[in-house]
């Protein structure tokens, strides 16, 4: 998850962030988000392992901002008939909220992603 301290340590409060997330579907797999998001740019992002979300990506697009999208299917305690599909975090400096929510949709849109839903 996205934190104040995993972004910058100078950062002090997660009240200078704001946060806002997409609940989405998509034909890919995680791994071939991950590349296609690559190959898309500008963003680097990386797959990580969490015992929890299992495999995710993660990227941070500037400075003061981490953006982090994890498939339900992989989350621990998911269970056949729970829902599916993926789901994204974002946080940012107010100032970079706009251009960094343009380009996030802009890579769901790369990747076929349908039923946006901002949360």
């Amino acid at each position: 998850m996205c934190s104040a301290f995993l972004i910058e340590p100078f950062v002090r409060s997660a009240d200078m962030l704001k946060w806002w997330g997409y609940d989405f579907t998509c034909p890919q797999t995680i791994d071939a988000m991950h590349v296609a998001f690559n190959a898309a740019g500008p963003w680097q992002w990386r797959q990580n392992d969490s015992d929890i979300y299992g495999f995710y990506l993660r990227c941070r697009p500037k400075e003061h901002a981490e953006v982090s999208v994890y498939e339900r299917a992989q989350f621990r305690t998911w269970r056949r008939g729970d829902r599916t599909g993926f789901w994204a975090e974002l946080c940012s400096d107010p100032e970079a909220h706009s251009e960094i929510d343009q380009q996030f949709r802009a890579l769901l849109h790369h990747v076929n992603a349908r039923n946006i839903i901002e949360t």
